[in-house]
């Protein structure tokens, strides 16, 4: 009889929203933890940014009839103001444009690529930056995705920049540019969701919030398969597909914080220790984080902060080897464009140290027999790993490794020793 009930009731808790789009949102004001797990047994409900006081939560038509059944405090969340807000920020187009014009102005280190299509139709770039960027060469490879919700755009603006800012720094021979530049290939995707971004709001042209549209290992959506999702969606799972990205970060706005993996699962991540301090070091750069006071540090847990399935940042990790961190720039999501200028300052040296941390870590060069590679740290299996292009690469804290290649029914092939230390270490691969 109690299996019935729990069947019932699951089937009415999953039925309460009619199928559609996630076009409402609130600010859910003192949200205790009772109404939190309540509502977090709906999957068509998402939350964002809790605070002490505070919850953003987004859902289908229904959600505000369904929060007042509940008989919660809550206010329409509004994250702009005015039109004048807007104003000055440029267009989808023009964001096109400008990095357009830096590929022509510098093709020789600079190269755009069409990744996907967004729903109504607008490219989605990724600008390639190397010294040979026709090239597809063996050596470290590190992504940035900014303006995934259409509604947080500082990222965006800031990409734009930090594009400009490499290949003005490379043309002036800056020491650290050039050498990251010589040795990495570095991809930047400035917007995720034009169509998002030209209209203002979190979702894509569907409503779609894309951040929870990825695979995720905790659910019943644990296939690593771009069917049925979202096209802005699919554009990415392809592209990662066919790199070999090891370190990644994706851009938000609404706080303060650099937010590390897990997002889906209250488990440690493999690398806890190692993806906390170099999340701590891009935070102590930047002042809003490493003075805040609702992150200790400039820091902070997915999960303990709340709960993501379907993130892109935990997806990236455990389906990819590509170690992600989420990075939210800007205590509101769309500011005043004249306050770009001082994220750009306070995160600028911050967003290209990071980007050497893919330096960090294991290079290898294989051959075509090498289908996986073993890792052992002090005795430790850490685990096994898909080869990808005759190349494989690793970003791990310090330490001595084992190293050992294998086939693809996993039998050993070769297996070497090798020490990693901290900072910018990789210039050539070792070849196996």
């Amino acid at each position: 009889m109690q299996n019935i009930i729990t069947i019932i009731c699951l089937i009415i808790s999953t039925s309460i929203f009619a199928k559609g789009k996630t076009n409402e949102a609130y600010l859910l004001l003192n949200p205790s933890k009772k109404i939190i797990k309540t509502l977090s047994s709906y999957p068509e409900i998402s939350f964002d940014h809790a605070t002490k006081t505070t919850l953003e939560i987004y859902g289908p038509e229904g959600l505000k009839k369904y929060l007042d059944s509940l008989d919660v405090q809550v206010l329409p969340l509004e994250t702009h103001k005015s039109e004048k807000e807007y104003a000055n920020y440029p267009t989808p187009n023009e964001i096109n444009e400008k990095v357009l014009l830096l590929q022509q102005q510098h093709p020789d280190i600079c190269q755009i690529q069409q990744i996907g299509t967004s729903i109504q139709g607008r490219p989605i770039y990724a600008v390639k930056i190397s010294d040979n960027p026709t090239e597809d060469e063996t050596e470290p490879e590190v992504k940035y995705i900014a303006n995934m919700h259409g509604d947080e755009i500082v990222g965006r603006e800031l990409m734009v920049l930090l594009i400009e800012e490499l290949l003005t720094k490379y043309k002036l021979n800056d020491a650290n540019v050039t050498k990251l530049i010589n040795n990495t290939e570095i991809f930047i995707v400035p917007s995720m969701n034009p169509d998002g971004a030209l209209n203002r709001r979190r979702g894509n042209a569907d409503w779609v919030d894309l951040n929870r549209d990825f695979p995720d290992f905790t659910t019943r959506d644990n296939e690593n398969t771009p069917h049925g999702r979202e096209v802005e969606t699919k554009s990415i799972m392809e592209w990662q597909q066919s790199r070999n990205f090891s370190l990644s970060a994706n851009f938000h706005g609404g706080a303060e914080v650099v937010n590390y993996p897990w997002d889906t699962s209250a488990e440690e991540h493999p690398l806890h220790q190692f993806v906390l301090e170099i999340s701590q070091e891009y935070a102590n750069q930047v002042p809003g984080m490493k003075n805040s006071t609702e992150f200790p540090g400039g820091v902070v847990n997915g999960y303990d902060w709340y709960e993501v399935n379907g993130g892109m940042q935990d997806w990236s990790y455990y389906w990819h080897n590509d170690l992600q961190v989420t990075i939210e720039l800007s205590n509101t999501k769309w500011p005043r464009y004249s306050e770009v200028a001082r994220y750009w300052e306070e995160n600028k040296i911050a967003l290209i140290d990071f980007l050497g941390k893919a330096h960090q870590g294991i290079a290898l060069r294989l051959n075509e027999n090498d289908k996986f590679v073993s890792i052992e740290k002090d005795g430790e299996h850490i685990g096994f790993f898909e080869v990808k292009n005759n190349e494989f690469h690793k970003v791990l804290p310090e330490g001595y490794y084992q190293i050992t290649t294998l086939d693809q029914a996993r039998n050993a092939l070769k297996s070497i020793k090798q020490k990693v230390s901290k900072g910018n270490q990789i210039t050539n691969y070792i070849s196996l």
